[in-house]
């Protein structure tokens, strides 16, 4: 197996959870200072929108052409919100609810389909550790899906499954009816805690707060790609799936593509 690493884009404002789809041969992404940045392959940079004063982006995800965005305003609470793609701005949903008031969205996924709805996965304890899944609809409704033993931080979903990663190290899959089953444990496997999950078909693939690239496979294989601290790459943290590439934002502000050749 072959492996290209090549950076996309650099010096971007961006920690933990900020966010990246895939929207029209671009990648959006999401930056500490509320900016959804639209970035071309060639890593052409256009500022689209500011979100600011609905609070900071803890994830984004692409539903049929509009952009959802999970944002923490903290003190005056948590939201799901939704570009179009002319940039027209609204509120789908109050997570506030679901998070306070020790809590933070954490990551946001869609389950594209006929009924397609937002997933997000909620950490309703940052110093407890505990969380929940919660699924919201283009409408507006929230109902929960799974309950969580521990905060969950990446989350990805297809038509039967949706992944998260959890604090405790665990690699989690999800059914339709919120049945919740362990697929590997990152930490005690060595790789560290995982952060961010994108799906490649039946794979998934993992970043982690030891620098770590890992490719996942149904059987909790673990298959390491790349190390980004070693790289001098910075910290990866979330990641989307897009044509055989993978696409990684680092806390040292860099969009990074990962491409494999078998």
């Amino acid at each position: 197996m072959a492996l290209n690493v090549s950076i996309i884009a650099s010096g971007l404002k961006l920690l933990n959870f900020q966010g990246i789809t895939v929207s029209n041969d671009e990648f959006v992404v999401a930056t500490l200072e509320g900016d959804l940045l639209r970035i071309g392959l060639d890593g052409t940079l256009t500022r689209w929108v500011n979100l600011f004063d609905y609070g900071i982006p803890t994830g984004v995800v692409n539903i049929g052409g509009t952009i959802g965005v999970a944002v923490s305003a903290q003190e005056s609470g948590y939201f799901l919100i939704q570009v179009t793609p002319e940039g027209k701005i609204s509120s789908i949903a109050d997570l506030s609810p679901f998070v306070e008031p020790f809590g933070e969205p954490l990551g946001i996924a869609a389950r594209l389909g006929y009924y397609p709805y937002y997933l997000v996965a909620i950490s309703t304890d940052v110093v407890s550790s505990a969380g929940i899944v919660i699924r919201v609809t283009p409408s507006g409704r929230v109902s929960q899906l799974a309950s969580l033993l521990s905060s969950p931080f990446g989350i990805a979903a297809s038509a039967d499954r949706v992944i998260v990663t959890q604090e405790d190290g665990n690699l989690l899959q999800i059914s339709p009816a919120g049945k919740v089953s362990a697929i590997a444990n990152l930490v005690q496997a060595g790789f560290g805690i995982p952060l961010g999950v994108a799906l490649d078909g039946d794979n998934c693939v993992v970043t982690t707060n030891l620098g770590w690239l890992i490719r996942v496979s149904p059987d909790g294989t673990e298959s390491p790609l790349v190390n980004f601290l070693d790289a001098g790459l910075g910290n990866p943290t979330t990641i989307v799936a897009s044509d055989r590439s993978y696409i990684v934002a680092t806390t040292t502000g860099n969009l990074v593509r990962v491409t494999l050749s078998e």
